[in-house]
């Protein structure tokens, strides 16, 4: 299977901080950025706090375990005061052209970030704050180095053109693993979403946004994915939350880990069977412990897809009563009440669908249309019962078997069921 690759962020970040010149940028929530899938799917992070001693340059560490399929920078810091479109406004601006830390030195190379989000603090005692976050796609910097071990040096690219606060910058990695065969599916969510619970000024500025990784529901198996989150400005000191739907909430876990204020992090999370969403939200809270504040950069997602399985027709016409319940399909149901379209091949469609399992073809469309219907009802009662990782639905097996029996074209009953029988082959039948 080859690498699927969705990118989202152009359109997404033009919608979210479309601005005109000298313009007023609002508040981003994290929104969709990148969406992958392929076998070996696997992801490495990297941080580093840019803020105490040392200056503006760190190194980025991480293990790329296989080819490098996709490389994102981001860094994030606070604008303060930061220029307004009236004195005493709180309204910041962002003026027209590169503006500041904008430009960044990755392994050498100069890069001008795309700015993926601002939200701004009207209110504070060093005046209006507008809290800033850039990104730059590195895939083919990195790609260029190799697998292994890889280390890049992130510093200033200008220091004419500072923010305030560079709180810190953060590499994520997406590579494939060739010991990893199975599938897995990487989703990116980035922008700049801030929050103080304990802001002068109610509302938005004190809460994030939940956003929803829309990753697709395993039929019969749970699954451990990992989330992966880029936060600046939190301290070990302050109190925070990260809740995820259908797991433990992960409290005090952003604490400048990655270096004074910057926090790259991984945790893993558990995906139920037929749970095709989780849904993320970072808490400054508790209140009046002094939360962290939160500059809410980028969260990825990494969750292993389900590897599909069947049991075949010669299981199933042996099978005992139990798992065919299990299924929702009854022995003894007539082929044509299952596939309405078998009602103009009799006798075919007079007889039962344990009846059904023992077809073996025969002669012209009647013979085709038997092995077309022995294969459906195998996928049938795959496609039904509840541990089985099946790659159809049964509605989806009723419509194509009807189909082709509907169009009675030899051609595409065969079709059909060489199709339906390769997927009722696949390996591992979880009843035996």
């Amino acid at each position: 299977m080859k690498i699927s690759r969705s990118m989202y962020y152009g359109l997404a970040a033009c919608l979210a901080i479309a601005a005109p010149s000298a313009g007023l940028l609002q508040a981003t929530p994290l929104h969709p950025a990148f969406d992958l899938e392929g076998p070996g799917l696997s992801m490495a992070i990297a941080g580093a706090g840019m803020l105490g001693p040392g200056g503006r340059s760190r190194n980025l560490t991480l293990n790329a375990g296989g080819p490098v399929e996709l490389a994102l920078l981001y860094w994030a810091g606070r604008d303060r005061p930061c220029p307004e479109d009236e004195p005493g406004s709180g309204r910041c601006v962002i003026p027209e052209g590169i503006y500041k830390d904008q430009v960044l030195s990755f392994g050498g190379t100069l890069l001008t970030g795309t700015l993926i989000g601002s939200e701004i603090q009207p209110d504070t005692n060093a005046g209006p704050i507008n809290n800033l976050a850039y990104f730059a796609d590195v895939t083919e910097i990195v790609r260029a180095r190799g697998t292994g071990r890889l280390s890049f040096t992130v510093s200033d690219g200008d220091a004419a053109s500072n923010l305030t606060d560079l709180d810190g910058a953060g590499l994520l990695v997406v590579y494939t693993d060739p010991a990893k065969p199975n599938p897995a599916r990487v989703i990116v969510y980035h922008g700049l979403d801030f929050a103080y619970g304990e802001d002068r000024t109610r509302g938005r500025m004190e809460v994030t946004e939940p956003f929803t990784f829309n990753h697709g529901a395993a039929r019969a198996m749970a699954r451990r994915g990992e989330l992966a989150v880029f936060v600046g400005d939190a301290e070990s000191s302050g109190p925070d939350r990260i809740d995820v739907s259908r797991n433990p909430s992960l409290v005090n876990r952003l604490d400048g880990s990655s270096g004074a204020l910057w926090d790259a992090d991984r945790f893993p999370v558990d995906i139920p069977a037929r749970a095709g969403a989780t849904t993320v939200q970072i808490f400054s809270e508790p209140l009046g412990l002094n939360p962290d504040s939160l500059l809410w950069v980028m969260a990825a997602l990494w969750a292993p897809l389900p590897v599909f399985n069947a049991c075949s027709a010669e299981f199933w016409s042996a099978a005992p009563l139990d798992p065919w319940a299990y299924a929702g399909v009854r022995p003894t149901v007539k082929v044509r009440d299952a596939f309405r379209e078998a009602a103009s091949y009799e006798p075919l469609g007079a007889a039962t669908l344990r009846a059904a399992l023992g077809f073996r073809g025969g002669p012209g469309l009647l013979g085709a249309a038997k092995d077309l219907v022995r294969a459906g009802t195998a996928a049938l009662l795959n496609a039904g019962h509840p541990k089985i990782e099946f790659s159809l639905t049964q509605t989806q097996v009723v419509t194509k078997v009807d189909t082709a029996l509907r169009g009675r074209d030899m051609a595409a009953i065969v079709r059909v069921t060489q199709e339906l029988e390769e997927v009722n082959a696949a390996p591992g039948c979880p009843l035996r």
